[in-house]
């Protein structure tokens, strides 16, 4: 050991002294149990530990010892980690002097390995401690995080930093940092004297909770040759679930938000088991990413006669930098052989781990299904803060395993192509050599700009002419986000051979374009929301009340969701998009849900009048934002011109929601979208008719009970209440409907209450007007639609178990229309003497006459008739 060296360990021998001392990670009195010997202090302890202790494996306290040494957490796939601490935690702070004093965080290798981090976080190694770590983000060549977290640690337990635990503990035991690559051992040999038994653990998800045919076909196909498992991470009803009754092994919802490998996770852990698994030769992991182009018999008939632990459809190499553009079919593929003959063990002594066998196609034969390792893994899987960390730890993280402890591997392209090819043009080469499948990711994601996907169908049915691609298409349009496939099916080859790639113009090049635009005030804008990408019911409302008016140009700027607004004069196009850009710069009028920063992600000239909407009565007290005094006051004005209101009282709390608008902007048109409510049938827009007809068919004529929750968790109903519910209804002959908030991932209410409720949410029932027309009653958990619904005059329970009355801008006791209850004992009071009354209370109308002015379905109108006086006062 050289003499440089020596001074290096005794800075780190410090620097681990002061990080033990400072963090109070050495739990004296639990260490003392562990070595069976007293110490005089601290000190003494903690130079015990660091000469002793740590090299034989000992924990400094029982949290890490958990970490370490089990028993290891199980937890339920659904769980969250804790928030990353603050900047300026002081633990953090901490971690961050022991990593630096370490000389293990390679800033230039960070800021190589993870360039979009670098170009906006200045602080690279705070970075890789406070959220690079918990993304198993490397801090430098010589330590793979998730190598050793999950190798070394709980890998299912985010509550301490692998390098920190390997500066204070782990080094000195000798722990590795990197895999270390065993050669292949020969390959598993599938039985051929009987069938080979297969399972097939199938992870699904549609936002629309829809079981599509080109799933239902898909599992089909599969069922031919393994025992399928279906899980449904989205809320699915039964009718759509019975659809795979016969053609699965058993199909169950649940959802848990942690994406394919969280499925997987739950199916090999819980509903069907490791236990049974063992019984089958081989277990694959598939994911609904794909369309099924074509029969699987020739790929189980090929990889049957493979000698090897586990294989899949193809391999890439590259992943780490799939953000670069790449169309290069002329890269010339690597047969497999060679890959695992000569180039594995280069790939495992790279620096960052990018081999890849595609996650969507997997299969595992038994040496790797019964290994503990691959288990543990596996069994971790539990929710992200984001994608990215389900592909590095499970995706790419099962890979480098598998590969690093010599299982044989596979795949039915017999060749590794750079740059996942299923993504690129290389994948009609694909095609051509029986490829059996189809990434919807490709058609409408396009992340490396492929051209001409527009003509897809025809490129698909050149090498598969019998592939379903009309089904594909009905599925596509439903569920891929519109404006990604817009722009991609707009990225087209040129006559002269160049591709032609829409730009969008970033919001300063948009700023400096809008300030030399024209506007005009028969141009209307209308955004849809940013949550949900429907047009919010007011605007949906106005939109409506011109839809035909030729004087009036209406532009609605789309998100994710794909609209179908027809019209005289009308343009639908993504806000993303050249085209929705051109337009929304010309349009005088702009309507947006609420605040445009959200609703458009850009800030518009003050050519423009930016009028909010807003989505029904708003009553909740929100703190304004702070204010940065190295801004501009002109970057402060606020582009909104106005507002919609409801009454003088609204426009009051409106005026402070959207401070600093004026109350003079507020315009006491009432609120359009209480037209939908009051309107007759025949005048409802087609698809609210449709709606209400197959609400009407739903409700039997029974009087519809609607109950909706509010976002901050479920009342928990007893088995008592939901009897006293059940003979309520039919005492009176009624039936409950829940509609939860949209969007509602628990669905608490509906769980405990659906043996006697109908399922109203926004997935079947989209407009919420359509529900409200419907119901005789309302028991209500959010203030705003219980002032909203006494448009209709019917009676309303507020039920407010929950709610914090400081969070109002209004006294709530004084402004609703009934007496707020607090437990489910007052609501069964208010309801029996609501529906009683034949009248409403002096109450009810008095709320009602706060909060509206005008009951008389012509809000929609006022509101146009308003906007344009207005325009025609501007000088």
């Amino acid at each position: 050991m050289t003499a440089s060296s020596t001074r290096t360990d005794l800075a780190m021998l410090e620097s681990r002294r002061q990080f033990l001392r400072a963090s109070g990670w050495l739990d004296v009195a639990w260490y003392r149990t562990q070595v069976g010997q007293d110490f005089a202090g601290i000190d003494e302890a903690i130079d015990h530990y660091l000469t002793q202790g740590a090299a034989r494996g000992l924990a400094p306290n029982p949290s890490v010892a958990a970490m370490q040494d089990g028993p290891y957490r199980e937890r339920s796939v659904d769980t969250v980690d804790p928030a990353p601490p603050d900047a300026d935690d002081r633990q953090l702070l901490r971690d961050v002097a022991l990593v630096s004093a370490s000389g293990l965080f390679d800033r230039d290798f960070y800021a190589h390995a993870y360039p979009t981090v670098a170009e906006r976080v200045d602080d690279l190694l705070l970075h890789f401690c406070r959220f690079g770590w918990r993304e198993a983000k490397l801090p430098s060549a010589a330590f793979d995080t998730w190598h050793y977290w999950s190798t070394h640690l709980d890998p299912a337990r985010e509550e301490l930093n692998p390098l920190v635990h390997y500066l204070v503990a782990g080094r000195d035991q000798g722990l590795s940092t990197r895999a270390e690559w065993v050669p292949p051992r020969p390959g598993t040999v599938l039985p051929t004297e009987r069938e080979v038994r297969r399972a097939c653990l199938f992870a699904a998800y549609d936002a629309d909770g829809i079981l599509d045919d080109s799933l239902i076909e898909y599992v089909r196909e599969l069922s031919r040759f393994a025992d399928v498992f279906v899980l449904a991470d989205c809320h699915v009803d039964d009718a759509e679930l019975e659809k795979l009754a016969g053609v699965t092994a058993g199909a169950w919802t649940v959802r848990h938000g942690a994406y394919d490998f969280g499925s997987y996770s739950m199916l090999a852990r819980d509903l069907v088991g490791w236990d049974r698994l063992e019984t089958y030769d081989e277990v694959l992991l598939v994911n609904d990413s794909c369309y099924l182009l074509r029969p699987l018999d020739e790929v189980f008939a090929r990889m049957s006669r493979q000698a090897c632990d586990w294989w899949g459809m193809q391999a890439t190499k590259g992943v780490a930098r799939t953000a670069e553009p790449v169309q290069d079919v002329t890269v010339a593929p690597i047969p497999m052989e060679r890959v695992r003959g000569e180039l594995l063990a280069e790939f495992a002594r790279e620096p960052e781990f990018d081999f890849h066998v595609g996650s969507y196609f997997l299969a595992y034969r038994q040496p790797v299904i019964r290994d503990a390792g691959f288990r543990r893994i596996l069994d971790s899987v539990h929710r992200q803060r984001g994608k990215a960390p389900i592909v590095h730890k499970y995706e790419i993280g099962l890979s480098q395993y598998l590969v690093a402890s010599g299982y044989d591997l596979d795949t039915y392209i017999d060749a590794l192509y750079p740059f996942q090819p299923v993504f690129t043009n290389q994948y009609f080469r694909l095609l051509d050599k029986g490829f059996p499948l189809l990434k919807k990711y490709f058609l409408y994601q396009n992340h490396y700009d492929t051209p001409d996907l527009r003509d897809w169908k025809q490129r698909v049915r050149a090498a598969v002419p019998d592939a379903p691609v009309d089904m594909f298409e009905r599925n596509l349009l439903r569920t891929a986000p519109d404006d990604r496939l817009r722009r991609s099916f707009a990225i087209v080859t040129a006559s002269d051979g160049t591709v032609s790639v829409p730009s969008v113009r970033d919001r300063r090049a948009f700023r400096e374009a809008d300030r030399l635009s024209p506007t005009y005030d028969h141009w209307w804008a209308f955004a849809v929301s940013a949550t949900d990408g429907q047009l919010p019911p007011n605007a949906r409302a106005i939109f409506e009340e011109v839809r035909d008016d030729p004087s009036i140009k209406k532009v609605v700027l789309t998100r994710s969701r794909r609209l179908d607004l027809e019209g005289e004069n009308v343009v639908v196009a993504p806000l993303a998009s050249p085209e929705g850009q051109d337009c929304l710069m010309r349009a005088g009028v702009v309507l947006v849900p609420g605040r445009p920063g959200a609703a458009l992600g850009l800030r518009l000239s003050p050519a423009h009048r930016v009028i909010a909407v807003r989505d029904g009565i708003d009553l909740v007290r929100r703190t304004p934002p702070t204010v940065r005094p190295e801004r501009k006051t002109e970057d402060l004005t606020s582009p909104l011109s106005g507002y919609v209101a409801a009454s003088d009282v609204d426009r009051t709390v409106m005026a402070d929601v959207l401070h600093p608008v004026p109350y003079e902007g507020g315009a006491v048109t009432g609120i359009p979208a209480d037209d939908f409510v009051l309107m007759p049938d025949e005048r409802l827009p087609e698809d609210l008719r449709r709606e209400q007809q197959e609400l009407r068919a739903l409700v039997a004529g029974r009087r519809l009970l609607l109950l909706t929750p509010s976002r901050d968790g479920a009342y928990p109903f007893t088995d008592d209440d939901v009897a006293w519910l059940t003979q309520w209804c039919e005492k009176h002959g009624a039936v409950v409907g829940i509609r939860e908030v949209d969007g509602s991932a628990a669905r608490e209410t509906w769980r405990a209450l659906s043996a006697i409720a109908l399922d109203l949410g926004h997935r079947r029932f989209r407009h919420t007007a359509v529900v409200v027309r419907e119901a005789a009653a309302l028991v209500s958990e959010d203030p705003g639609l219980a002032l909203d619904f006494t448009v209709t005059g019917r009676p309303v329970v507020p039920f407010f178990p929950a709610v914090d009355a400081d969070n109002y801008l209004v006294d709530l006791e004084h402004v609703m229309p009934a007496e707020i209850c607090r437990d489910f004992s007052m609501v069964r009071r208010s309801l029996d003497s609501a529906l009683a009354a034949e009248t409403p209370s002096h109450r009810y109308v008095r709320a009602r006459r706060l909060l509206r002015r005008h009951v008389d379905g012509s809000n929609a109108a006022r509101f146009v008739h308003h906007v344009r006086q207005q325009a025609r006062k501007a000088p």
